[in-house]
């Protein structure tokens, strides 16, 4: 809930000070000093702030506030109940900010069953005091004035701002100004001023926190929930594909497997068919790889898949040459050619064992 709430005066406890410093930093540890020896209740208790009413180079003059935050959380419990609100403040600091810029003024109005006196200097507010729900105005504003000379405040007003039927003729003759009627409805002045408790505001971060991890909690379900939906719809997608394609592997299979047995009679008829299978025809090409005359062929066995080539060369060397031939051969593509290793005789030839599979 963004909202600004304007607390009633009798709810702070307000000082006027004068601060040798400019800095703020500076100046809210002063008045901190400065509550705590003024204070009923203990400073965690408390919630103060401060506004500058004017300031030199080397010292301020500022309004200080300090609030009892069992007392405010016990106002604003209607509120805190649905959430904290943007800015505490005070209805004395939105009114200053109706008064005329650059000079002094007052202004007197009823807040609940109080009547509330206070001055104004350049739009601040820089003395405000209670007079209680059941003041006798013409009685009591004089003896308001002479405490807040006595203050060193200037009681010769510019203006005086006042909510509807709050002067007559006696309150207007000793303020001796004239009147500005305080609207019923106005925006709350854009200030600087804010007495939110420091707990409020940590409270307020912890509720912030929670709800952000609750979206992000509720975000992260709904992409889990996306991208589970995906999933099922492309495995859905996928199976309906499996399915697609085992129906046409299915109405496939009776003319792979007519393919492969006509593969595997081709197979079988080929050494009778083909002439390039022919054994005179495989002897020949293997006759053709020999490296030289010396080199003889002793078996060539001829089975569906493999053939089986052994012999004697005149040395090491010319039997592998041999069966290097055979492997680079184009006719005897079809076969995977492996040779043994050469076995020297003690006439220093060497005998050879080549096998190859289609």
């Amino acid at each position: 809930m963004a909202t600004t709430v304007a607390l009633p005066a009798r709810y702070g406890i307000f000082e006027r000070f004068t601060f040798p410093a400019t800095d703020p930093a500076e100046l809210d540890a002063m008045m901190q000093l400065q509550f705590e020896k003024l204070l009923p209740y203990p400073s965690e208790e408390t919630a103060t702030a401060l506004q500058i009413i004017s300031q030199t180079d080397s010292e301020s003059t500022v309004m200080a506030c300090a609030i009892h935050v069992a007392n405010i959380e016990a106002f604003c419990s209607p509120l805190l109940n649905e959430g904290f609100p943007r800015r505490l403040t005070f209805r004395g600091i939105h009114i200053a900010a109706l008064a005329p810029a650059g000079v002094v003024a007052c202004g007197i109005w009823r807040e609940e069953t109080d009547s509330v006196f206070a001055i104004f200097e350049s739009s601040r507010l820089s003395y405000v005091e209670n007079l209680g729900p059941d003041a006798n105005l013409p009685d009591e504003l004089p003896r308001t004035l002479l405490r807040a000379e006595a203050a060193g405040l200037p009681i010769h007003f510019s203006s005086v701002l006042s909510d509807a039927g709050r002067l007559d003729e006696a309150l207007t003759a000793i303020l001796q100004a004239p009147v500005l009627a305080i609207p019923k409805h106005f925006f709350p002045a854009d200030d600087a001023f804010d007495i939110t408790p420091p707990q409020w505001r940590k409270k307020q971060a912890a509720r912030k926190s929670r709800k952000k991890q609750r979206q992000r909690i509720a975000w992260a379900g709904a992409i889990y929930a996306t991208v589970l939906l995906i999933s099922l719809l492309g495995v859905a997608w996928e199976n309906s594909q499996l399915e697609t394609l085992c129906k046409q592997a299915a109405s496939l299979q009776p003319r792979v497997d007519a393919l492969i047995e006509r593969q595997t009679r081709w197979k079988a008829l080929a050494p009778a068919v083909d002439p390039q299978q022919y054994l005179v025809e495989l002897l020949f090409q293997t006759y053709q790889s020999l490296p030289s005359p010396e080199t003889r062929i002793t078996r060539f066995d001829l089975a569906r898949d493999q053939m089986v080539v052994e012999g004697e060369a005149p040395d090491a060397q010319k039997a592998i040459a041999f069966s290097e031939k055979l492997k680079a051969s184009p006719e005897l593509a079809d076969f995977r050619f492996e040779a043994a290793p050469p076995i020297l005789q003690p006439n220093e030839h060497a005998q050879f064992r080549i096998f190859g599979k289609r």
